[in-house]
């Protein structure tokens, strides 16, 4: 067993390996290269080979910049998880060495690797983050009286009693990026350019899709859906706070429930969020239940396992003046800022 770098041309055999592996996740498809061309982020898909050539493994990484021009290698900077899958144990000790290699060449601080299940090796680990899943139910009336709290329903009569209304589609990308946008600076967190999700949707036309929520014709909440194997999932959802009282986030959730029901998903992926946080107890009502992210490190130059906490007091405050910032700047800077912040 050996770990090599896969050219260009070798990448379909990797998108199969995935999509025939246990634990093969979307953020591991080959895609991503192309999408984090946006940033400049150089790759390095590392694929662990038996004796006849066959692909054993594979661990993505990309070689990424903080904004003091120091280096680290992270598996996927802007999704929860989406590091190593591999089939045995050879080929995830074969994975990791060449990572520490790649990762000692390119004289970076550290190696990040993103995993839903533990590598099982002697790396320092930081288990901060778990992501909220929903094991659904194949009846929507279900799911509905059992999973849902009646909070959660009592919200969704109300946006229907407000006549809100759903549609989905790649039209709505710009009216997606409009309220991600807002929320975003709202939230005091720089946005992504809107070409981030323009190569999304190109890579991954197949399996990617919109949800919107309309008041009076307008969007007013808007999620980015996208449905692989047999896991649905919301990497990105927002919806404009000055029409909270209509409820049109939670419309959204119970409308990807249901899209992802049609779709014959088996889990519905709500994604990342600390224990007892705000967004911890959002999702539990839908009846999500937390599974341990595992965040795994190879220390090269730097001492200790990075750690990125917005209540920190210099966080809070660029997060503060960020959120003070007219829309139009924040619009104009955050794309450019927001290739530094892979924790985000």
């Amino acid at each position: 067993m050996k770990a090599i770098l896969l050219d260009d041309n070798e990448m379909a055999k990797w998108d199969e390996f995935i999509m025939s592996t246990p634990g093969g996740a979307f953020s591991n498809l080959s895609g991503w290269r192309k999408v984090y061309d946006t940033y400049g982020f150089k790759s390095f898909p590392i694929a662990a080979i038996n004796d006849t050539g066959i692909i054993r493994g594979v661990l993505p990484l990309f070689l990424m910049r903080d904004i003091f021009g120091k280096k680290f290698l992270v598996s996927n900077p802007f999704l929860s998880y989406g590091g190593l899958c591999a089939v045995d144990e050879k080929a995830k000790i074969a994975l990791i060495q060449k990572a520490k290699e790649t990762a000692i060449i390119n004289h970076v601080e550290y190696l990040e690797i993103r995993q839903l299940a533990d590598i099982v090796t002697d790396l320092p680990e930081k288990k901060d983050f778990v992501t909220m899943v929903l094991k659904l139910e194949k009846d929507e009336n279900l799911i509905w009286n059992k999973a849902l709290t009646s909070v959660a329903r009592n919200r969704i009569r109300k946006a229907f009693k407000a006549n809100l209304v759903v549609d989905f589609g790649r039209q709505y990308l710009h009216d997606f990026y409009r309220v991600f946008s807002v929320n975003m600076r709202d939230l005091g967190t720089p946005v992504f350019p809107i070409s981030f999700f323009e190569s999304i949707f190109e890579e991954f036309r197949d399996v990617v899709d919109l949800i919107v929520v309309k008041h009076q014709d307008v969007v007013i909440g808007a999620m980015l859906f996208i449905h692989f194997r047999n896991v649905c999932l919301d990497p990105w959802v927002s919806s404009l706070k000055n029409y909270n009282q209509f409820c049109p986030g939670d419309l959204l959730y119970w409308e990807a429930i249901k899209k992802a029901l049609m779709q014959d998903a088996e889990y519905f992926d709500f994604g990342r969020s600390t224990i007892n946080s705000g967004t911890y107890r959002f999702k539990k009502k839908w009846g999500a239940y937390p599974v341990q992210l595992n965040y795994q490190y190879f220390l090269n130059k730097a001492c200790n396992i990075p750690v990125v906490n917005a209540n920190n007091n210099k966080y809070q405050l660029a997060i503060n003046i960020w959120k003070r910032l007219p829309l139009i700047i924040a619009n104009t800077i955050g794309p450019r800022l927001i290739k530094y912040l892979p924790e985000l």
